[in-house]
């Protein structure tokens, strides 16, 4: 069987249950998920779940959306856990969010530099999230370098950005967005993008790929959102199966 990666999702948020998702993913081909915290809460969850579960690894973060309930306090206790949990192998999901503006544009801006330089701090690659802030993401990725480089989750962005992420050697993250019908925009950028930057996520329980939209999302997705795309892109799903797991391998410093 074909062996997939997860890169993104959230599974404290999915229908089904954490253990339940991971087994049906296994099932269906996914052999490793990267669970991802956005807040308090999920920090907790994931550095726990990760603990217990091998096939299960994580980054500890807290989202834009989030930003305005950073302290101090909360940022030290994600350095403490990454330090102490070897499963946790990203800082983030972190970045900047305009789109809803659910924490001021400057009280993002402010988490975001401090959990890059958090993330240079730890040595770990960064989750970022970046929604109609393409200027200044870019100014602050710039401002604040991080060695291990990271991954535009989620990608929605402009040509412009996808061409000076690769540049800065950032990876691609692409979900089930690429499979909707208005997203010919999208598929546009990601012909162009050299498969060694790519990466397949589904950011469960969000953005179901085409069949399934409408139902709730789960990591055994991933095969859905790798057909489509190698079909689209004129690949061997089996060789972006493998390009894709390689990628995640080498920036998550996941097993083989």
């Amino acid at each position: 069987m074909t062996s997939f990666i997860d890169t993104h999702c959230h599974l404290d948020r999915l229908a089904l249950t954490p253990k339940a998702a991971v087994k049906q993913a296994q099932n269906a081909g996914v052999g490793t998920v990267v669970t991802i915290a956005v807040d308090a809460e999920s920090v907790d969850f994931v550095d726990g779940f990760t603990q217990e579960h091998p096939e299960v690894f994580g980054s500890l973060g807290v989202h834009p959306h989030d930003a305005k309930t950073y302290t101090e306090s909360l940022g030290a206790e994600i350095q403490e856990r990454v330090q102490r949990n070897p499963k946790i192998r990203a800082v983030g999901e972190m970045g900047l969010d305009y789109h809803y503006n659910f924490s001021a544009a400057e009280t993002q801006q402010m988490v975001f530099r401090k959990q890059l330089q958090s993330a240079e701090m730890l040595q770990l690659p960064v989750v970022l999230h970046t929604r109609e802030a393409e200027e200044d993401t870019l100014r602050i990725l710039e401002e604040n370098p991080v060695s291990r480089k990271g991954v535009a989750h989620s990608f929605t962005g402009s040509q412009e950005m996808a061409d000076a992420l690769l540049v800065m050697g950032w990876f691609i993250g692409i979900n089930g967005i690429v499979t909707f019908k208005n997203a010919e925009a999208l598929r546009k950028v990601v012909r162009t993008l050299p498969l060694d930057r790519l990466l397949l996520e589904t950011d469960a329980p969000y953005l179901t790929p085409v069949p399934f939209r409408g139902k709730p999302n789960d990591p055994s997705r991933i095969p859905v959102i790798a057909e489509f795309l190698a079909e689209d892109l004129g690949v061997p799903v089996v060789q972006l199966a493998a390009q894709t797991a390689e990628n995640a391998r080498r920036l998550f410093a996941l097993p083989a």
